[in-house]
């Protein structure tokens, strides 16, 4: 499975789906709450998501795993939970996956900062990440995609957690924002030392998600990674930044716009093109039809 699909990123550009919670908090979850419970007791809304996402040409799907951790899910006291939450979340995408198309585990931080800066020990989050990443491959996930990381370190771990358990191919990416001494994570690491970091760990796909910069900065950032790695490159933004509307948090980076930029993510080296938080399959297929008309 690894080597095909990369061996596509050689020849094609491949299309993610966009995003997953905040639309799933449109049908009516709670994003402060546990949101792979929520999927479980609403498997035909989260299936007519999915569905939506394959149907306007997306090649891969990556399931609303992200925060499905046993670190995570203690916040909710559902550690013990995290084998079954996993396993379900993806076999409900796999009831409507297309022929020829790809379901991504996705894999998110922990929530706690690491020793020294915080109270949690490498070993505890190697632990959370490998059982995380068997659940997500013995359920048929064909990648893991671990993603909005912020420390490099806990992005380094979970890569190396889901080499070890499983033979999937694994893609990483790295939540940026714009500042004074350029692009950074929350945790002061850069475009180009996460590139050429997570290039020598071994990771499959590299890229940048979420964060806060532009459709147009993600550009930059993409363009700083692929000189510091050898890589098939990932963009993942969100749908501009979020607006306060009648009280309600909406992102106003319409279809059109992602559509415009997409052929500059793919002049700067990206293989594979997504969208985050705000985004819709709308979105996703503007892209879409984009990349046909560049092709």
């Amino acid at each position: 499975m690894a080597e095909s699909l990369l061996k596509r990123l050689e020849e094609e550009i491949l299309v993610m789906s966009g995003a997953m919670g905040t639309m799933m908090a449109k049908m009516g979850a709670d994003l402060g709450g546990c949101i792979g419970q929520w999927i479980i007791e609403h498997p035909g809304a989260y299936q007519d998501l999915v569905g939506d996402y394959f149907r306007v040409g997306c090649d891969i799907v990556s399931g609303g795993t992200f925060s499905l951790n046993r670190i995570s899910l203690a916040k909710f006291g559902l550690a013990e939970k995290t084998g079954e939450l996993n396993r379900g979340t993806i076999r409900i995408i796999k009831g409507v996956q297309p022929e020829g198309k790809y379901v991504a585990g996705s894999m998110g931080p922990t929530g706690r900062m690491l020793k020294p800066l915080g109270d949690l020990d490498p070993q505890e989050a190697r632990e959370a990440f490998s059982e995380q990443a068997r659940a997500l491959a013995e359920s048929g996930a064909e990648i893991l995609n671990i993603l909005t990381m912020y420390d490099l370190e806990e992005a380094v771990i979970a890569l190396r957690a889901a080499k070890e358990e499983t033979p999937l191919p694994v893609f990483v990416s790295l939540a940026f924002n714009p500042g004074a001494q350029g692009y950074r994570t929350m945790m002061g690491v850069s475009p180009e030392s996460a590139a050429r970091r997570l290039d020598a760990e071994g990771a499959d796909v590299i890229g940048a998600n979420c964060g806060g910069v532009t459709l147009g900065q993600i550009t930059e950032v993409i363009g700083l990674m692929k000189a510091n790695c050898r890589r098939p490159l990932l963009v993942k933004p969100n749908a501009g930044s979020p607006q306060m509307v009648e009280g309600k948090e909406k992102y106003t980076a319409a279809p059109e716009e992602f559509a415009e930029h997409v052929g500059n993510w793919v002049a700067e080296g990206a293989r594979i093109v997504s969208a985050c938080c705000g985004s819709s399959p709308p979105h996703v297929e503007g892209m879409v039809k984009r990349l046909r008309s560049l092709r």
